[in-house]
């Protein structure tokens, strides 16, 4: 699939939200591919640059907890989130520690990224101690996915850092520097869309 492919397909969706002041940019994640547009200066969405990405092990279409899938559709961010210092994104910024958790079991605390040292004795958090995934969450974005935080259907999607694997267990990973780049030009309101490679029905 060719980019100039991937910016048609994006027309109705630039179009949709060309008006929505809501969002500040557009990812497209389609396939392994990824297109990034922000608004110009008349507001028009405009593209910013484009890379190849890393999606779950077992592709798209996630409904489960630990399906190893990603899950495909328009989500919004909840917060930017690293290992390292925030680079200086208009998002609010969770600096990992070694206390930060993505709870993926059930409980109160499913699919939020939680600092356990704040909870009270006995508010147990059971997931991934963030500050061990190096460099995958030196920077991150954490999107609504699963926005009611209902066990077991899914928890903690990212958009984040590429690591060693060339799949990830249902998150959105890029390179680092279009990571970082994307966090200091996405403005407040993001939005993500992600769609499989092979869907050829327009947006």
């Amino acid at each position: 699939m060719d980019f100039p492919y991937l910016y048609r397909v994006m027309t109705d969706l630039l179009q949709k939200y060309s008006a929505d002041d809501s969002v500040s940019s557009v990812i497209l994640v389609r396939g392994d591919e990824l297109e990034y547009f922000r608004r110009g200066d008349e507001g028009v969405f405009v593209p910013d640059c484009r890379g190849c990405v890393y999606v779950g092990k077992n592709g798209y279409g996630k409904n489960r907890e630990g399906d190893l899938k990603t899950p495909v559709g328009e989500f919004r961010a909840v917060t930017a989130f690293g290992v390292r210092p925030d680079p200086g994104t208009e998002l609010p910024y969770i600096a990992v520690t070694g206390s930060t958790v993505a709870c993926d079991s059930e409980g109160p605390w499913y699919n939020r990224i939680v600092d356990v040292s704040k909870l009270s004795e006995g508010s147990a958090c059971k997931g991934e101690r963030m500050i061990d995934l190096v460099p995958e969450y030196n920077y991150g974005i954490a999107l609504d996915y699963n926005p009611g935080n209902v066990y077991p259907l899914g928890s903690a999607i990212f958009f984040h850092c590429k690591g060693a694997k060339t799949w990830t267990g249902g998150c959105v990973a890029v390179d680092e520097e279009m990571m970082k780049h994307i966090l200091l030009t996405c403005g407040q309101h993001p939005l993500v869309c992600i769609r499989p490679a092979e869907e050829e029905s327009p947006l």
